[in-house]
């Protein structure tokens, strides 16, 4: 809690609590915050590799960023997810 106009307000929920003489004698503030520092995303780069031999089957353009997952039991073989680089499509191989 840090007095603010007559009062006492807790830096992380808001809280206010009327704030006397005697609370100030008996309390003491050990840490106050600083502003929080916001970050913006401009633009979201894929972190996927590129297949260049895929095809999107939307666009038929070639170049598509995969994912490898396992969805099935572990001896069946993983399925590939893929996004196309140019239009932002998914689908799915298995």
């Amino acid at each position: 809690m840090a007095p603010s106009k007559g009062k006492q307000v807790c830096g992380s929920c808001g809280y206010e609590q009327k704030f006397t003489r005697k609370d100030s004698e008996s309390h003491e503030i050990v840490n106050k915050s600083g502003g929080k520092e916001v970050i913006m995303i401009r633009e979201e780069k894929s972190a996927e590799p590129l297949d260049s031999d895929a095809v999107c089957p939307k666009c038929h353009k070639m170049g598509a960023y995969y994912l490898l997952k396992q969805t099935r039991s572990a001896d069946e073989p993983e399925t590939k997810f893929y996004t196309c680089s140019h239009c932002g499509h998914r689908w799915r191989e298995y």
